[in-house]
């Protein structure tokens, strides 16, 4: 009988060093926001937990399913970057100990990864031949060998995914005789690829 009450005693001992260590019965979520996560694969990780929390592309917030105790210590981080991305915590709002604050106030920021657009250009005899992918311009000089083709790269990088539109600004002109060398943009349109890409042509004529 007096082994029954000591382990009884024993399960009230162990359940209120719990309650007092905030160890599972919380009642506060784990919770934040996401800005910019337009790729698949993030994973976020409790490190005081072991909790893992896929995320879907395109979230604006998450919620753990385990709640915190009142004072509760949590580390979210990131087990998995998403892929074509990295995902990075604001302002140290990571790591900490709950409350009804900052259960509510973690926060991650996602940059999609930026490569670089470029291609050749054939048959350029002069100069005044300038280039746009959007607002972003690139001016391309004749090559130093007549016939010789020339690479361009744009000065700013482009998103993984995001679209892009090359286009002829300003034409190469002949400075003797003033006329116009007409260049154009073969496939000048698609979606940045998870890498640098300096495929496009120009064939000026």
């Amino acid at each position: 009988m007096k082994s029954v009450y000591l382990r009884s005693g024993l399960a009230l001992a162990c359940a209120a060093l719990l309650n007092a260590c905030g160890g599972g019965n919380g009642n506060l979520a784990l919770s934040g926001t996401i800005t910019g996560l337009n790729k698949p694969d993030l994973v976020l990780i409790n490190k005081k937990t072991n909790e893992r929390l896929a995320i879907p592309v395109n979230s604006t917030s998450f919620v753990f399913t385990r709640l915190a105790a009142v004072d509760e210590e949590f580390d979210i981080e990131i087990d998995t970057q998403p892929t074509g991305a990295i995902c990075t915590a604001l302002n140290n709002s990571n790591t900490g100990k709950a409350n009804a604050y900052t259960s509510y106030s973690i926060a991650f920021n996602c940059i999609t990864n930026p490569y670089t657009l470029g291609g050749n250009v054939s048959g350029l005899r002069y100069q005044g031949l300038v280039l746009a992918n959007g607002a972003d311009l690139v001016s391309v000089l004749p090559p130093a060998t007549a016939g010789a083709q020339v690479g361009f790269t744009f000065p700013s990088k482009v998103a993984d995914g995001s679209p892009y539109g090359v286009t002829v600004l300003s034409q190469p002109v002949d400075p003797a005789t003033k006329q116009t060398q007409v260049c154009a943009v073969a496939n000048p349109t698609g979606n940045m690829p998870g890498k640098n890409y300096a495929d496009l042509v120009v064939t000026c004529n």
